[in-house]
């Protein structure tokens, strides 16, 4: 992936956490979705695996990409 800020090359990895990934409007002390319905989820939580969403990554830049598919949400 090309960089939308300075058109370098850009890395894929990924973002683990040992609990759900959000995206909230705002810093808050619980952002679960499960309580809060302003946040998107960006990676569910796994016993088995934890959260993981893949991301991109522009060292210049200092940026990070993520694609996230929320279809099967309303």
């Amino acid at each position: 992936m090309i960089c939308p800020y300075c058109n370098d090359e850009m890395e894929l990895g990924v973002i683990q956490s040992q609990h759900e990934i959000n995206w909230s409007n705002k810093r808050r002390f619980l952002s679960s979705s499960a309580i809060n319905d302003d946040v998107v989820v960006l990676s569910e939580f796994s016993f088995l695996r934890g959260s993981v969403v893949e991301a991109y990554l522009c060292r210049k830049c200092r940026k990070v990409m993520i694609d996230f598919d929320d279809s099967d949400k309303e």
